[in-house]
């Protein structure tokens, strides 16, 4: 009996023994692993996946090159697959009176195809499509004071040349005073002009906005800068205008300015131009304005002049060069 139930000093027997050195085995993993496992865990993950998931997606972007990244980027996709042209609302331009596709024939449609005609002969004299050394197919539209239908002419003109066969049209807003061309065509006009005066990386086709008039492409012209004005009126953008002139020799490029009188670019970019045509509206515009006009486009080429604001029963609206 005491060979098969031998005790130890304190009295417990053999199977009490065994039976406590296995409950000691068994319960070693529970009391020595790292202390509260199931406490940390939760907060260790979230610490880790906060930093991840909010401080640099979320909280500090990168502001200054995004958004000529995303254009670039945008174009660059767009340019294989097609962009989706700009829709033109051609209802809304003929009800304020500006010449469409559809548009009936009408005084005005005449009076603009015949000053279309006289451009058309300065910009291509042999009735050709290719370069012939100078920018004569690139014309700026202004005037003297704000008001006197620079704008309007200069998208009707648009429309009336995107009329000729085999004829392409490029339309650039200037005037980023105003940026009333981008509203009329109901174009997004954040990123255009000036932002390629201001931006090195950013190229003139990246821009440009196809319309769903096949020939027509629409330049906007830009987003507001402190001194859009002098760079507009820089060397920098004469050397654009050349620039777009040589790529695009079989186009006529019309360039909305700002008035001559209110801003100094349309002065300095009409020496950068092969035409220049000044609108002066009928019984407004004063003899000294025009005077004062002509004088500051001293030195341009081609430099015209077209009579706005005619009555019906005068036929076609004057125009001339001087």
């Amino acid at each position: 009996m005491s060979a098969d139930h031998p005790h130890s000093p304190d009295g417990s027997s053999l199977a009490e023994r065994v039976a406590n050195r296995l409950n000691t085995r068994r319960a070693a993993p529970v009391e020595h692993p790292e202390p509260a496992l199931a406490e940390p865990p939760s907060k260790t993950v979230t610490a880790r996946e906060q930093p991840i998931s909010v401080v640099p997606t979320v909280s500090e972007p990168p502001v200054a090159p995004v958004v000529p990244e995303v254009i670039r980027t945008e174009h660059a996709a767009t340019s294989a697959s097609g962009r989706a042209p700009l829709q033109i609302n051609f209802q809304r331009l003929q009800a304020a009176g500006f010449i469409t596709p559809s548009s009936p024939p009408t005084g005005n449609t005449e009076a603009i195809r015949v000053i279309k005609r006289q451009l058309l002969k300065v910009a291509f004299p042999q009735g050709t499509r290719s370069v012939t050394g100078g920018n004569d197919n690139v014309i700026m539209i202004t005037s003297s004071m704000p008001g006197e239908g620079k704008t309007f002419i200069s998208l009707n003109l648009a429309m009336s040349f995107s009329a000729e066969r085999d004829l392409f049209v490029l339309l650039i807003d200037a005037d980023c005073h105003r940026r009333s061309m981008g509203e009329l065509l109901g174009a997004k006009a954040d990123v255009g002009l000036v932002d390629i005066l201001a931006d090195s990386s950013l190229q003139v086709g990246d821009l440009i906005q196809r319309t769903n008039i096949p020939n027509l492409s629409f330049l906007p012209g830009g987003r507001p800068y402190p001194h859009s004005a002098e760079m507009l009126a820089s060397k920098q953008f004469g050397v654009l205008m050349q620039d777009i002139a040589a790529r695009y020799p079989d186009r006529v490029i019309i360039i909305d300015t700002p008035p001559v009188l209110a801003s100094t670019e349309a002065a300095v970019l009409s020496g950068q131009v092969g035409q220049t045509l000044v609108v002066v509206e009928k019984d407004r515009t004063s003899k000294r304005q025009l005077q004062r006009t002509l004088e500051m486009l001293e030195g341009g080429r081609n430099v015209g002049c077209i009579l706005n604001m005619v009555p019906q029963e005068e036929t076609f609206t004057e125009y001339g060069y001087y």
